[in-house]
């Protein structure tokens, strides 16, 4: 049953290059646990960061909470942060998963609310997307992401800016604008982000749609080409 974090970050005035420094550092930790599968650090803006990771299930992301990263950011917002992370506990609905060494140095974040009822029809609109993210060269991995019923996220990396740009004007993003009115009220907010530093995908015993992630969504990771 894979699962995700998402963990928002805001660095107080003047601890911006600190905690810069510290998410390039957090990488090597990140890299010495076998559980965390995905791990990428985000920079929104001078004073907003965040941590996105996956995991095979509960105990590896348990295990990820409590461990060296996890630790730290609770002792950084005593003296470096405005207040605890904010923390996202979710399950994959979707993914592509990214390939080799290509380049990532964009990201983007899409949180999203459907309508009250309507989140088992707007997770299948997410397996669908998966398919038409796979025709996008420039998208290196793209995660669909439910964290309640009827909340949902998707996180995307890409190799440059064009290539971020190319996706926003692409067909799942037109595909989005089609569920304002269906299974949305409003456009989702698309935030912009940097990736600082990434360890990439782990997720070598993982086939592909047999992982059941909630009752009514099975998901969806398209496997890895070369």
């Amino acid at each position: 049953m894979p699962k995700a974090l998402f963990v928002e970050i805001e660095a107080k005035a003047g601890a911006e290059a600190e905690i810069t420094g510290f998410l390039h550092g957090a990488l090597a930790t990140a890299e010495s646990e076998p559980d965390t599968r995905d791990w990428y650090a985000l920079r929104f803006d001078d004073s907003h960061f965040a941590v996105f990771d996956t995991f095979d299930g509960n105990l590896g992301r348990l295990k990820h909470l409590a461990g060296g990263i996890g630790r730290s950011l609770v002792v950084k917002s005593m003296s470096s942060l405005n207040g605890l992370p904010d923390i996202t506990s979710s399950e994959l609905v979707a993914a592509r998963l990214p390939a080799g060494d290509a380049p990532t140095h964009r990201a983007l974040y899409v949180p999203i609310e459907t309508r009250l009822g309507q989140g088992r029809d707007f997770g299948e609109f997410l397996v669908e997307a998966r398919g038409l993210v796979e025709a996008e060269p420039g998208t290196v991995a793209w995660y669909a992401l439910r964290s309640g019923p009827n909340s949902f996220a998707i996180v995307g990396f890409f190799a440059d800016e064009a290539a971020r740009e190319a996706h926003l004007q692409g067909a799942v993003a037109q595909g989005l604008a089609r569920q304002v009115g269906r299974f949305l009220d409003t456009m989702p907010e698309m935030r912009h982000a940097d990736v600082l530093a990434s360890k990439r995908s782990g997720w070598d015993r993982i086939s592909s749609a047999a992982q059941q992630v909630h009752p009514e969504q099975s998901v969806r990771i398209a496997p890895k080409t070369a």
